[in-house]
């Protein structure tokens, strides 16, 4: 893992910044609904200032791959490339619901079992994936998906997080002993922790990274539905 990581999201309602420098990870996480483009990037320089740290000086950076906000996910990649490109320094994506399975350990302090990862995707679906936890160690075990919350059967989970709990009651065998954390989004903190402990992680050149949508027709997918 690089010294000096710039991570953001912007895939949901929340703007998200973090910066992992000599060793200490500092962040700035803040509920902004459709102000993404105004205050993501004076997130990111007060982020940096009040650090110490010249942007120039990053190794690194770090972008919410998705699924989320189609719009969110084009702004956080702006950010990053825009940033990459001048400091000609790597990206690496991160899942933004790999980044909630290490928000939902640390919350839950889960040891074994399985949890699920949500994201409100609208029109009454939801972006998932299905994740194992082993010594409190996270494995993806499916997806990620966009579907309905009926179609997805959550008897064996320990854990939901994510905001696509607002459709909680139509989820399949929902047991009442499971940890539910319904407001957390994903945190650019989390995704530098995934990095860290991950040694697949990829960097890639600015230009070769994309987002992940998993929906990708929103346009058709509401004529459909009207």
């Amino acid at each position: 893992m690089k010294s000096c990581v710039l991570a953001v999201d912007t895939s949901t309602d929340a703007c998200s910044v973090a910066l992992l420098h000599d060793g200490n990870v500092y962040s700035s996480h803040e509920l902004m609904p459709r102000e993404h483009t105004l205050n993501i990037l004076p997130m990111v320089e007060a982020l940096l200032a009040e650090n110490g740290v010249a942007v120039s000086q990053v190794e690194g950076f770090i972008v919410g791959a998705g699924p989320g906000s189609f719009t969110g996910l084009r702004i956080a990649f702006g950010v990053v490339q825009g940033l990459a490109f001048a400091c000609n320094k790597p990206v690496a994506v991160i899942s933004t619901l790999s980044a909630l399975a290490y928000q939902a350990v640390q919350l839950s302090e889960l040891k074994e079992g399985s949890m699920l990862t949500t994201i409100d995707a609208r029109m009454k679906e939801l972006y998932w994936s299905r994740f194992e936890v082993r010594n409190g160690s996270v494995r993806i075990l499916e997806g990620p998906f966009v579907s309905s919350a009926q179609s997805i059967d959550v008897a064996d989970v320990s854990v939901v997080i994510g905001t696509g709990l607002v459709y909680k009651e139509e989820m399949k065998a929902l047991k009442k002993d499971t940890l539910l954390y319904p407001e957390e989004r994903p945190s650019a903190e989390a995704m530098i922790q995934y990095a860290s402990l991950h040694t697949d992680v990829v960097w890639q050149s600015a230009d070769q990274v994309e987002p992940v949508y998993v929906r990708n027709n929103v346009a058709k997918k509401k004529l459909d539905q009207k």
